[in-house]
């Protein structure tokens, strides 16, 4: 794997300005190199001060970058030995363990936060994987189970991390199974593949949700099993096609989980127990969340849903819960197209707050976000900026980093979790 240089610089703090197409000048903050103690052979030795978000950035051309502070300053990573491909997602169990995958089946993993990468093939192990365009990937533990989704209805599933299981999603009416990935004709009897998918989670081994173009929102009750099978949620109403592409699903502690999509729209999905089987309940919630217009009709299995918060595509989502207890109330951020962010906290029982995001580009999007705390989280973008709050949301700071990257996703982790 790759190691880090060790006179690395750390960069960040407040910039002047955000960046637009034009180069501008932007504040390189050299300092010591926050929260690592003494390193060996590759392993993180956490002290005292480093108790922060850890927070990990990827993007175009193999971007990645680190902030062991909560978004205050970043280390950057890119290393074209390790990949140059276009990212698209990260995700880490724990401080320590991660994926990040993107364009051409490319997946990298470290068990040492970030301090060295190794690359894993999606490949059963016997013959070579194909090659597409990878959008979404979940864990339950590091380094598996591990699934993942992508382009061309892409399923694909790990029990560790490097041999992979991998299907495609075809559908019949509403049901919906998976088959060889490779095998282009299909199951037959009418079933026809989906499209593109683009982000997983799961409560547990066998619940869990997928969202994807064209309105697509799948939801599985027995993910462990050898060949899962999936049942597709009409969450919008026939009047409505074409449906928005629904582009991001985010989970909170409790795994209830948060679906954001084009045209503003809001799911929030909250899971019962069932007392006879391991298998959930999923209900869709739009509009009793405060400030929804309800601007799109929906149908959906259970409950009222369909929520519109406002005109702009969404593809950034983060929910973080307030509590322990099955009722607990989240911290509920969004973000999309021209600069667009939408904060709900639930416990306050106010509607939805849109505070202003200075990006220079009225086209730049919010991609990505991380809450690290109800007063904290940090916001990505497409034209390679990274903004801040930590008086939540009130007021937003762009954090000076270099120039060129585009950002797809944004993630992190107590420094103190050490649960994997």
């Amino acid at each position: 794997g790759h190691s880090e240089t060790e006179d690395q610089a750390v960069v960040g703090g407040p910039a002047t300005r955000a960046r637009g197409w034009l180069p501008l000048a932007m504040l390189l903050v050299i300092a010591m190199l926050y929260g690592v103690a003494d390193a060996q052979d590759g392993e993180v030795v956490l002290g005292d001060s480093d108790k922060y978000a850890w927070i990990y950035a990827v993007g175009h051309n193999g971007a990645v970058l680190r902030s062991e502070n909560a978004g205050e300053t970043w280390r950057v990573h890119t290393d074209p030995e390790v990949t140059s491909a276009h990212l698209e997602d990260v995700f880490f169990f724990d401080a320590r363990s991660g994926y990040i995958v993107g364009q051409d089946s490319s997946i990298i993993i470290t068990h040492n936060a970030g301090f060295n990468w190794d690359t894993v093939e999606l490949s059963d192990g016997e013959s070579e994987g194909p090659k597409v365009n990878l959008t979404g990937i979940h864990l339950q533990r590091f380094p598996g189970p591990a699934v993942l989704v992508g382009q061309n209805g892409l399923f694909a599933k790990s029990e560790d991390g490097e041999s992979w299981e991998i299907f495609s999603i075809w559908c019949l009416g509403d049901d919906c199974i998976v088959h060889p990935f490779s095998d282009d004709a299909g199951p037959g009897d009418g079933h026809v593949r989906v499209g593109h998918l683009n982000a997983v989670r799961f409560k547990d081994s066998s619940n869990g949700v997928i969202v994807g173009d064209n309105g697509m929102v799948l939801l599985t009750q027995d993910g462990a099993d050898e060949e899962p099978t999936f049942s597709r949620v009409h969450v919008f109403a026939d009047s409505e096609a074409p449906w928005p592409n629904m582009t991001n699903v985010d989970m909170d502690s409790l795994g209830h989980m948060l679906i954001v999509g084009d045209r503003g729209v809001v799911f929030k999905v909250r899971h019962q127990s069932n007392p006879d089987n391991d298998k959930l309940a999923f209900n869709f919630i739009g509009c009793n969340l405060e400030g929804c217009n309800a601007a799109i009709p929906a149908l959906v299995s259970k409950g009222a849903g369909g929520c519109s918060i406002t005109d702009e595509h969404l593809s950034a989502a983060n929910i973080i819960v307030q509590g322990t207890s099955s009722e607990a109330t989240d911290v509920i951020v969004v973000g999309g197209t021209r600069g667009f962010v939408g904060r709900l906290d639930e416990s306050k029982g106010v509607p939805w707050l849109t505070p202003a995001v200075a990006v220079a580009h009225p086209l730049e999007k919010v991609t990505s976000l991380y809450v690290s705390t109800p007063y904290t989280d940090v916001l990505v973008t497409d034209r390679g900026n990274i903004f801040r709050t930590s008086d939540g949301g009130i007021t937003y700071t762009r954090i000076a980093v270099p120039e060129g990257y585009s950002f797809r996703k944004v993630t992190g982790r107590n420094a103190d979790d050490e649960s994997g």
